[in-house]
């Protein structure tokens, strides 16, 4: 299938979309510019668990079927897809006014905001402030292309078939914590149904548990900016998330694909294809009222 590039990131049967659904994954990039390890104060190997590790290989199936998939290269640590471009973190930013941008947020608080700043456990990442021009050029850049690419694509799916989704796809580390059964090896969030009609996230978490998955509905992962800037379900455009526990695809030490990637690979590619029934079988309904 024909691919189209683009700096920081790639696109896959975007041109004329094949089914209402386009895959995304934000956070698996593994290109670092130069200018990240002249700046880093840890080892390289730290900037590792800001990846979703290979998850962007898990589009490989829905690459053969043709099916739209856009997919960041560029490392989440570069700058991150999935916050807003003015949740700057002030104090790593020489030249930003932190009155010139929103109070601080959680994520930001925790040291991973737009520029991620710190690692629990680790500490600082990086060795000094970086300018603000630094970080608008990577706003104007990578970021925005990528958001503006993302809405473009949504767009052209409403316009072709009367709805659009987005399934935004993480991976995460496997999950340890207060759970009343088996801690989930997915995660499915909608924000609590504000992102996407109910039907979608329950259809992936049906389909996941037919499977013999355990899934978790919006904890504790609910989804956050990307959501939240292209989900506009009143207009028929529908963004889910899905995190992938690493363990399901990985070797053991997390660190490679391993014994389960084929099988993650068809999963994948079967939970686009049950999205893009139901949002096609849901609009030919509304057309016909």
């Amino acid at each position: 299938m024909a691919r189209t590039d683009i700096d920081g990131f790639a696109k896959w049967g975007t041109e004329i979309p094949s089914v209402p659904v386009l895959l995304s994954v934000p956070h698996a990039g593994r290109d670092y510019p130069s200018e990240l390890f002249d700046a880093l104060r840890l080892p390289p190997a730290a900037l590792l668990r800001l990846e979703d590790r290979y998850a962007d290989v898990l589009t490989r199936r829905c690459v053969q079927l043709e099916y739209p998939v856009i997919m960041a290269h560029r490392a989440r640590a570069w700058i991150d897809l999935n916050r807003d471009e003015q949740d700057i973190d002030t104090e790593m930013v020489q030249g930003a006014r932190r009155s010139d941008y929103p109070a601080p947020g959680v994520k930001q608080r925790g040291g991973l905001g737009l520029i991620p700043r710190r690692l629990l456990g680790e500490g600082e990442l990086w060795n000094r402030q970086f300018t603000l021009e630094e970080v608008q050029h990577r706003i104007s850049s990578f970021h925005r292309p990528y958001h503006e690419a993302v809405t473009d694509i949504l767009e052209q799916m409403r316009r072709r078939f009367g709805v659009a989704i987005l399934l935004d796809l993480h991976s995460m580390p496997p999950i340890s914590g207060p759970f009343s059964g088996p801690a989930p090896q997915f995660v499915v969030g909608d924000r609590f149904g504000k992102s996407a009609a109910s039907r979608y996230a329950e259809l992936l978490m049906t389909r996941l548990q037919a499977q013999g998955y355990n899934a978790a509905l919006n904890h504790p992962y609910a989804g956050a900016y990307i959501l939240r800037r292209h989900a506009r379900p009143g207009a028929n455009i529908h963004a889910i998330q899905l995190e992938v526990d690493r363990s399901l695809y990985l070797d053991p030490d997390l660190r490679h694909p391993g014994a389960g990637f084929d099988r993650m690979n068809n999963m994948i590619s079967a939970l686009v294809s049950a999205l893009a029934d139901e949002a096609l079988g849901s609009a030919n309904l509304i057309a016909a009222e």
